[in-house]
């Protein structure tokens, strides 16, 4: 059978079938799709510049998106950024990247919960990056991830937890800026993209990702938005609007005034509770 032809280019077969948007896109066009979602959203945020050497988190949490991520973000630093680092958890092991500019961070054993989790990852990945010029780590949270996680700490009103949910992060502490360019791609997007680019086919870690695996909070929700997405795209794109409308308007009301100054999350002191019994304690920090 005769495949569809990409509505886009009206030339090359699709591989991809955008159903909110009637799109049949083939892989340069997908990419080509993608890599204008993430500029849109650097753009609006005013995420990179010039002269910014920027880091890429490669997030346990967010594993499988994240490779096809980093290709993408390697076509877009060409205009942003003097060089591109891939900031790589040193526990896991198959990760294959298109550069040598990789350093390794040691991620977290003993967190109890996602929120705890993420700070450390973020504020151990700062940490390493500061030795090595980086100014930017980008967060390569996708857009369900995000709305997952809003929905998993907002039913149960776990205000302190939605401090991580901004675009652009800072760390005063490293004076590192995290940012999520990618918080409006879907994730099949990346992994359809990921998959047909041969990216995905050489990942040997599970075992080395069991420990980071107890993070069962999100997963519940993460199903849901994901089932959603593929009939009522709308819908997930109007939870993440209600997100941004939570961290700029609600937490402030409630009290959150500060950034941490370590992970960079909304907090109602300058440093949050998770960081100072991360960190406080810890003279090395």
């Amino acid at each position: 059978m005769k495949s569809a032809t990409c509505t886009t280019c009206k030339i090359r077969p699709a591989v991809y079938y955008r159903k909110e948007s009637g799109e049949k896109l083939c892989l340069e066009c997908l990419e080509r799709s993608i890599v204008k979602q993430v500029k849109r959203e650097i753009n609006t945020w005013k995420m990179l510049g010039p002269h910014d050497v920027i880091g890429f988190l490669i997030p346990a949490e967010a594993i499988l998106t994240s490779i096809p991520a980093f290709k993408i973000m390697s076509i877009i630093e060409r205009k942003y950024a003097t060089k591109l680092i891939a900031i790589k958890p040193s526990n896991l092991n198959g990760l294959k990247f298109e550069t040598e500019n990789i350093i390794e961070f040691q991620l977290p054993f003993k967190s109890s919960n996602l929120t705890e989790f993420l700070r450390f990852e973020r504020t151990e990945a700062a940490k390493i990056s500061k030795d090595h010029g980086v100014n930017k780590i980008v967060i390569p949270h996708t857009l369900e991830f995000e709305t997952s996680y809003f929905l998993s700490n907002i039913l149960k009103f776990n205000l302190e937890a939605l401090g991580d949910l901004a675009p652009k992060l800072y760390s005063e502490k490293f004076n590192i800026v995290f940012v999520k360019p990618f918080r409006k791609v879907k994730s099949l997007e990346l992994l359809i993209y990921g998959y047909f680019k041969g990216l995905l086919s050489s990942l040997y870690f599970r075992k080395s990702l069991t420990p980071f695996l107890l993070l069962k909070e999100i997963y519940e929700p993460l199903d849901y938005i994901i089932s959603v997405s593929k009939e009522h795209f709308e819908l997930v794109i109007s939870t993440l609007k209600t997100a941004e409308f939570f961290f700029e308007k609600i937490l402030e009301e409630y009290g959150f005034l500060n950034q941490c100054i370590f992970c960079g999350a909304k907090s109602e002191s300058r440093i949050c509770n998770v960081c100072s019994r991360l960190y406080c304690s810890n003279s090395n920090a």
